[in-house]
């Protein structure tokens, strides 16, 4: 049988189709004697021919948004313009916009502090008594030592100067003997050195346990000789002179004088 063809370009039978079937219900178009499926063509220029009912629906176009809107694709990550920093990058994250970092305060200055004084204090402190040799000699000299044999101070040394020496356990004595609760805060006993007699003297001082000397009581001045022992209690001291027959810091200082040392 015949065909004939609509204006758009679909074939079919007008004894079985009073009008082209392939418009209305938009099934394949196929050619019967060729068998395969008939070309499209537009007949209206001004509108798209339709598309072939067995080719594959294509994907929607993504919509295109223009690169000055608001809600532009973001760039990929780690992209970054010329001269800019990432916020990805590992030194550190980005401050926020406008943050200002301050200055580290400067760190203050070390106090300075007093050198230490190799011959006890100076002569020109003011509101303090100085001893007679200090006053002359411009320095305290050393004029013997007490070496600690027993007690919780055992193999310690202490230095004895010329005038008196005061003993006790508080901070203000000239000997401090810590960690023996026999001996007294202060003034527990007393030593003398005269540079004058060139001698040495134990007193007694106010403290509450007597004080012994090579196991004699303590009630008054007595003289001390090289290598006696004082006896606080727990607490046992040796005495050493510097300053006797051979030696003392009068003497000493004249044949310094005359050049004679």
């Amino acid at each position: 049988m015949a065909q004939i063809e609509c204006g758009r370009g679909h074939l079919y039978d007008p004894e079985k189709y009073p009008t082209c079937p392939y418009c209305n219900t938009n099934q394949q178009i196929t050619v019967a004697a060729a068998g395969r499926t008939a070309p499209l063509r537009a007949v209206d220029p001004g509108r798209t021919a339709p598309v072939s009912v067995t080719a594959p629906q294509p994907t929607a176009p993504l919509q295109r948004m223009p690169v000055t809107a608001d809600n532009k694709t973001m760039p990929p990550r780690g992209y970054a313009p010329q001269g800019a920093v990432p916020v990805t990058a590992p030194q550190k994250t980005m401050p926020p916009r406008g943050y200002m970092p301050q200055a580290p305060a400067p760190a203050p200055a070390p106090e300075p502090t007093a050198p230490p004084r190799p011959h006890g204090p100076s002569v020109l402190d003011a509101g303090k008594t100085v001893g007679m040799m200090q006053e002359t000699m411009g320095f305290d000299p050393v004029v013997g030592w007490l070496a600690c044999v027993a007690g919780p101070s055992r193999g310690k040394s202490y230095t004895v100067r010329g005038g008196i020496n005061a003993i006790g356990r508080g901070d203000r004595m000239d000997i401090t003997i810590t960690g023996d609760r026999t001996i007294s805060m202060e003034n527990h006993a007393k030593i003398s050195y005269s540079d004058r007699n060139n001698r040495f003297n134990l007193l007694p001082g106010d403290g509450r346990n007597i004080v012994y000397l090579n196991g004699e009581e303590v009630f008054g001045p007595m003289p001390l000789a090289p290598y006696d022992l004082i006896d606080f209690g727990e607490t046992k001291l040796l005495f050493i002179p510097l300053c006797g027959e051979r030696f003392n810091w009068k003497a000493w200082e004249e044949k310094d004088s005359h050049g004679n040392a």
